[in-house]
C-alpha cells in the first residue's frame, strides 16, 4: 500500500532478478549406515553372523537424507516495476515471476503475480484509487506431519540403508519388475505413481474514494476484496503394482471470499499552532464466505485416461459451505499540545455472527498518553539527549476465532443408520457464547542519545477473559465437545530494543541493533471453576496457577546399570521401574518460548554494504516424536534406527547407558523432551551500488545494484531433530527450513 509514485516525479522503471539455490538449514541426521545397521541386527538377533552374505549387502550404503532432500534446489525471481506521477495521477505497477524447487523431493512452487497501485486526483476535493494484487500459484507439496512408509519425508527415517531406490541405470527401482528389494514400496516410486498437485488464484484489492468538502475534513469510503480459488488434484496410476490395475483420481475445490466495506470521516483541527486535534468516526462491514467440494473415483485402467469419468465408481465425495459476518462502528479522538503532551481515546462496538443472539455485540476501548520530555524547556539545553518519551496505554480487544455456526443447535446430513443415509445431531448450540476479551496495559520509555543511539523498553500486562475453548461434555446426547467461554489467562512481559550508529562519516557507517523480549504466562481460571484440565494426546495439561504450554510428563530417570531396566521418578520423586501416567508432573518447560529476540549489524563504505541479522529463541522445548520411531529399541525393527541404539543402549551389567536393554519400548516421557532453543544467522548479505558518476554517462540508467545473500546460514542448537524452528509442541516428520544462497541484480531507469 505504500508503494506508489510521488506527485511530480518522472516515470521510473526498475528491474530485479535473483537466482540461487537452497538446501537444508540444519538437518541433524543420526540414522545408521549399512555397516552399523548390520551390526545392530546381529546384536539383537535379527541376523546370524555367517549365515547371510554381509559383504554383498555392504556394497549398498544409502543415506536416505541425501535421497529425499536436495542439496542444490534452484530458485529464481524476476520482477519488473514502473512508477511515476503527474499533478493529478500517480501509479505503481509491478509484475513478478518466482520459481522454487523444494528441498524435499516432490515439492515445487511457482508464483506469478501482478500489482497495481493507482490514484487519481479528479479535482481539488475528490480523489479515488485502488491497490490491487493478483497472483497465481502452482504447488506440488511434499506431505509432512504424518508417519507413513511411502511419503518421502517420513519414509526417509524408515528405509534401510541397504535398500537402493535407484537401479544402476538411474531409473527408479520398482516393485513391478523386482528391482526394489525393500519391504513395502519404494517411496520414490510411490511419489511418481501418486502425484498430488494444487493451484491457487488470489485477488487482494481495495478500491477507495476520498473527498475533502471543507478544510480539515476527509471522508473516505473503501471496499476491500480478498478472493481465493484453490484446486487440488490427486492421481494414482493403475500400472502401479499395489493398485492391481485399478487407478484412482481425486479432485477438490476450495473457494473463499472476504469483502470489507469501511467508511470513515476524519477531521483535523489546529488552534494557535499548539493545539492539534484529530477526530475519526467510522463504520465497517465484513462478510466471509467459504465453500468446498471434493470427489474421488476409482477403476481407471489406463495411465493416459486419468480423469474422473474414466473411473468405474465414485467412492468418496464431500461438499460444504459456510460464512460469517461482522459489523462495527468506531470512533477515535487524538490531541497533542505543542508536540509535548499527547492523548488519544478510541471506542468501538463490534458484532459477530459467530456468537449467540444474546451476546453478539461487544464494546472495546483504548486510551493512550504520551509525554515528549525532550520538548520541555528544562531539557532543551542537554544536546546529548536527542529524544525522551514516556508513554502509557490501556485498552481492550476481542477474539472470535471459532468455527462458524457453533452457537446454533444443528443437525447435519452424512450420517448412516443401518446402511441408510440420514441426519444426526451436529452441535449442541450455545446462544450465550460471546467474544473472548483481552485487556492490555503498556508502559514504555524511549531515549535517544547523541543522535546516535536509540533505546526503548516497554512493559505490558495482558489479561484474557472469557477464553474461547472447545471443552468435553457428556456424550449422552451425541455430542463430545462444545465451544464455550471457559477461563482466563495473564501474560506479563517486557520488550527491549536498541539501535546504535557506532560510526558515521561521509563514506563509512557502522550500525548495530538488538531486540529482546520476555513473556510470563499464567492461567488464572478454567471452565466450570475447574482447577485443571488434561489436553488429550498433546502432553499438555492446563492448571490454574501454571502457564499454558507447560509440559506435564512422567520424568525419565535413566537406565538401571545392573539389569538395563528403564527408570522413572514417581510423582513424589522416588525412583521406580514402572511407568505410570499417574506420575506425571509439571516439568517447568514450555513449548512457548519465554525469551526471544534478534540482533544485527550493518556496515557500509561508499557503495558497499554488508548486513548480518541473527534471531534467537530461549527456553523453548519440544517433544521429538521422530525419536519414538528412530529409537524404538526393538518395537519397529523393520525400520532403520538411530545410531544411539548401537552406541548408547544398555548391553551388559555395569553399562552406563541412556537407552534401556533391547526390547523395552520407549514411553512418552521426558527423555523425548528436548531443548529447542536456537541461535540462527537469518540473513547475511553484501551489496554494491555502482557510483552515480559512472551511471550518469549512460543518461538512461539511474541505479545499478549487485548483491549476494545467504538466509538461515548457520544454526546453533542442541535439538536433535531436523529443524528447531517451530511453533508446535511436538516435532513429527516436519518439512524443515531451508538455507538459501542467492545472487541478484537491480537496475533502475
Amino acid at each position: 500500500t505504500t508503494r506508489r509514485g510521488k506527485m511530480g516525479d518522472k516515470g521510473k522503471i526498475t528491474a530485479r532478478t535473483q537466482f540461487g539455490f537452497s538446501n537444508l538449514a540444519y538437518g541433524n541426521w543420526n540414522l545408521m549406515n549399512t555397516t552399523e545397521r548390520l551390526d545392530y541386527e546381529e546384536e539383537i538377533g535379527l541376523r546370524v553372523p555367517g549365515q547371510y552374505d554381509r559383504e554383498y549387502l555392504e556394497r549398498t550404503n544409502i543415506d536416505w537424507k541425501d535421497v529425499v532432500y536436495n542439496s542444490n534446489a534452484p530458485f529464481s525471481s524476476v520482477e519488473l516495476q514502473a512508477s511515476g506521477a503527474s499533478s493529478a495521477f500517480n501509479y505503481f505497477v509491478s509484475g513478478n515471476a518466482y520459481n522454487q524447487e523444494g528441498i524435499s523431493i516432490g515439492s515445487d512452487f511457482k508464483r506469478y503475480s501482478l500489482r497495481a497501485n493507482l490514484e487519481a486526483k479528479v479535482n481539488s476535493w475528490f480523489k479515488l484509487g485502488t491497490n490491487t494484487a493478483v497472483s497465481y500459484e502452482d504447488i506440488t507439496e511434499a506431505q509432512d506431519g504424518e508417519y507413513t512408509s511411502v511419503t518421502p519425508i517420513s519414509a526417509a527415517h524408515f528405509m534401510q540403508p541397504y535398500w537402493n531406490p535407484y537401479n544402476d541405470n538411474g531409473s527408479i527401482a520398482s516393485a513391478s519388475d523386482g528391482t526394489w528389494t525393500g519391504t513395502n514400496v519404494n517411496p520414490l516410486e510411490y511419489l511418481a505413481a501418486n502425484p498430488m498437485t494444487s493451484n491457487k488464484f488470489k485477488v487482494l484489492s481495495t478500491i477507495y474514494a476520498e473527498i475533502n468538502p471543507i478544510k480539515g475534513l476527509t471522508i473516505r469510503s473503501m471496499a476491500g476484496f480478498d478472493i481465493i480459488s484453490a484446486r487440488s488434484n490427486m492421481k494414482s496410476y493403475p500400472t502401479y503394482l499395489p493398485n492391481l490395475g485399478s487407478g484412482k483420481v481425486g479432485n477438490s475445490y476450495q473457494g473463499a471470499t472476504n469483502i470489507t466495506w469501511t467508511n470513515t470521516a476524519n477531521y483535523m483541527l489546529d488552534l494557535k499552532d499548539i493545539h492539534h486535534f484529530n477526530f475519526l468516526l467510522g463504520q465497517e462491514m465484513v462478510n466471509n464466505d467459504y465453500e468446498s467440494f471434493s470427489a474421488s473415483s476409482r477403476g481407471q485402467s489406463n495411465d493416459k485416461l486419468m480423469n474422473m469419468s474414466g473411473g468405474t465408481m465414485v467412492y468418496d465425495w464431500a461438499d460444504s459451505r459456510s460464512g460469517s459476518s461482522y459489523l462495527s462502528v468506531f470512533g477515535k479522538a487524538e490531541y497533542n499540545y505543542d508536540s509535548r503532551y499527547y492523548a488519544d481515546l478510541s471506542i468501538r462496538r463490534d458484532a459477530s455472527s459467530k456468537f449467540g443472539k444474546n451476546s453478539r455485540w461487544a464494546n472495546f476501548w483504548s486510551v493512550g498518553l504520551m509525554w515528549n520530555l525532550k520538548r520541555e524547556k528544562f531539557l532543551e539545553s542537554y544536546d546529548w539527549l536527542s529524544n525522551a518519551q514516556v508513554a502509557f496505554s490501556a485498552g481492550t480487544s476481542g477474539n472470535s476465532s471459532i468455527p462458524n455456526y457453533d452457537h446454533l443447535a444443528l443437525v447435519a446430513s452424512g450420517a448412516l443408520y443401518d446402511g441408510m443415509p440420514g441426519i444426526a445431531p451436529m452441535s449442541r448450540g450455545n446462544e450465550d457464547l460471546t467474544w473472548e476479551k483481552l485487556f492490555t496495559t503498556n508502559l514504555s520509555l524511549k531515549v535517544g542519545l547523541f543522535n546516535r543511539a536509540n533505546v526503548s523498553v516497554e512493559f505490558y500486562n495482558k489479561k484474557t477473559t472469557d477464553m474461547l475453548m472447545e471443552v468435553p461434555i457428556s456424550f449422552v446426547n451425541g455430542y463430545k465437545t462444545k465451544w464455550d467461554n471457559v477461563g482466563a489467562m495473564v501474560n506479563r512481559g517486557v520488550e527491549f530494543d536498541v539501535n546504535v550508529d557506532v560510526l558515521r562519516t561521509r563514506d563509512f557507517s557502522w550500525n548495530i541493533s538488538a531486540n529482546a523480549s520476555y513473556n510470563k504466562n499464567k492461567i488464572t481460571e478454567l471452565y466450570e471453576n475447574k482447577d485443571e484440565y488434561d489436553l488429550a494426546n498433546s502432553q499438555l495439561y492446563l492448571k490454574v496457577g501454571r502457564s499454558y504450554g507447560e509440559f506435564y510428563l512422567t520424568r525419565y530417570a535413566g537406565v538401571n546399570p545392573v539389569n538395563g531396566d528403564p527408570l522413572w521418578y514417581t510423582k513424589d520423586g522416588e525412583i521406580t521401574n514402572t511407568y505410570s501416567e499417574e506420575d506425571r508432573v509439571f516439568v517447568d518447560k514450555s513449548f512457548i518460548a519465554p525469551w526471544q529476540g534478534g540482533f544485527g549489524t550493518t556496515l557500509s563504505y561508499k557503495g558497499i554494504a554488508v548486513n548480518a541479522l541473527f534471531s534467537w529463541v530461549g527456553e523453548r522445548y519440544m517433544m521429538n516424536n521422530d525419536r519414538y520411531f528412530d529409537e524404538s529399541n526393538g518395537t519397529f525393527t523393520g525400520y532403520n534406527q538411530s545410531k544411539a541404539l548401537l552406541y548408547d543402549r544398555w548391553k551388559k551389567p555395569g553399562d552406563i547407558a541412556s537407552i534401556p536393554r533391547n526390547g523395552i519400548a520407549p514411553q512418552f516421557d521426558t527423555h523425548l523432551l528436548e531443548d529447542a532453543s536456537f541461535l540462527r544467522l537469518k540473513n547475511l548479505s553484501i551489496s554494491y551500488n555502482l557510483p552515480k558518476s559512472i551511471l550518469s554517462k549512460t543518461k538512461v540508467i539511474e541505479r545499478v545494484k549487485l548483491y549476494a545473500q545467504a538466509q538461515n546460514l548457520f544454526t546453533f542448537t542442541s535439538f536433535s531433530g531436523m529443524d528447531p524452528e517451530s511453533t508446535a509442541n511436538m516435532y513429527q516428520a516436519q518439512y524443515p527450513l531451508s538455507r538459501q544462497f542467492s545472487f541478484g541484480l537491480e537496475l533502475s531507469f
